[in-house]
């Protein structure tokens, strides 16, 4: 899986300067997103209800769904939102595809993947390498107890500053097939 590509330029080119600022009290607030082939999904909460909101990315315009009754007469509030939530956050959005880190070309995807793999799973892949959890402690300064803590929240969904250097080594560790002395 690669990222899909979507610019501001492309919403702007579809909607009004006044949805595109509208859509900004909504970005980051979406939930369930998804990334399934060309679209993009995600609910949102508006002011009559849940909508359900869909960007199809690889059509020229874009096309889009919303269940919000904008949508029938032009590309809505919410579905510009959508479109930003993905540009400035897209491992927000879940997808059945892994994004393949020997493909990854931009500083985009390596954020994107960054943001999406677990620790616990690079630092499994790193055990079977050859190096155990203590030599990375050792190897990144930081304290055992503190790393265990720092995979364990990650499992949480909850990132600490250190989380995605450590992420970034454990990778570089992996690629680079570095073994313990």
């Amino acid at each position: 899986m690669q990222l899909l590509k979507l610019t501001e330029e492309q919403l702007k080119n579809i909607s009004s300067g006044i949805t595109l600022q509208r859509a900004e009290n909504y970005v980051g607030k979406f939930y369930e997103c998804e990334i399934e082939g060309n679209r993009l999904r995600g609910k949102i909460k508006g002011n009559h209800g849940v909508y359900n909101v869909e960007l199809i990315i690889d059509s020229d315009p874009l096309d889009f769904k919303c269940d919000c009754s904008s949508s029938k007469e032009m590309f809505c509030k919410h579905a510009a939102a959508l479109g930003l939530t993905y540009i400035y956050t897209p491992w927000v959005f879940t997808t059945e595809e892994e994004l393949d880190r020997n493909k990854i070309s931009t500083t985009g995807e390596l954020q994107f993947y960054l943001k999406s793999v677990k620790l616990k799973d690079l630092v499994d892949e790193l055990k079977r390498c050859c190096i155990g959890v203590s030599a990375l402690a050792d190897l990144t300064g930081i304290s055992l107890q503190q790393l265990s803590m720092i995979i364990k929240d990650d499992q949480n969904g909850k990132n600490h500053t250190l989380t995605i250097p450590l992420k970034l080594s454990c990778l570089y560790l992996i690629e680079r097939g570095v073994e313990a002395e």
